[in-house]
């Protein structure tokens, strides 16, 4: 069984296209200068970098990897399940318009059918709030995180905010305050810099 740090290696390094409306070029989307790095690469990073100390706006860099590897468990068998049902009614933009896919509308039908089907999910994009990651996540989760700790998760691997995003996979908070409470890290004048 691959062990968290070759699905989330696997996962930054997730060939998710090119699109002449995303501003990747020819080698700036994550997934081009991700597959330039070995597993060994991303295990090496800083886990947690201030940034722009001598400014008047230091701020926290937090490797995306390290974040998920440390604060997630990979379920193996429940992705493959999510697999297995997108497999089942596979959208085709002609010949099958209602199918299955890796978006959100059929992530979330799928998490509610098969984890609580009386909360409601709640989809998370770190684009659109102030983070500390490295790269942005979509994630759904069905109500209270603290409710349910199953998630399907993505990563964004293109250029543009708006695409570029890597097929789901399903997990659980392993430390549900280090998964959400780290998305940000706020830099505070004074205090002594996390590491």
């Amino acid at each position: 069984m691959a062990t968290i740090e070759n699905i989330v290696y696997e996962m930054l390094t997730e060939n998710t296209g090119t699109h002449f409306l995303d501003s990747g070029g020819e080698d700036g989307r994550h997934w081009q200068r991700n597959q330039k790095k070995s597993l060994a690469d991303f295990q090496a990073e800083t886990e947690l970098e201030l940034l722009d100390v001598d400014s008047d706006y230091p701020y926290y860099y937090k490797s995306l990897f390290h974040h998920l590897v440390d604060s997630l468990e990979y379920l193996d068998q429940d992705t493959k399940d999510l697999q297995a049902w997108i497999d089942a009614n596979p959208y085709h933009y002609l010949d099958n318009k209602d199918g299955r896919g890796h978006i959100i509308a059929d992530i979330e039908d799928y998490m509610r059918m098969t984890y609580n089907q009386d909360l409601e999910p709640r989809c998370t994009y770190t684009f659109n709030f102030e983070n500390s990651l490295s790269q942005d996540i979509q994630f759904i989760s069905l109500g209270d995180t603290y409710e349910c700790d199953i998630i399907a998760l993505c990563i964004h691997n293109g250029a543009d905010a708006r695409g570029g995003m890597t097929d789901y996979k399903i997990f659980k908070m392993d430390d549900e305050d280090l998964f959400l409470g780290d998305l940000y890290i706020e830099y505070v004048e004074g205090e002594e810099a996390r590491t």
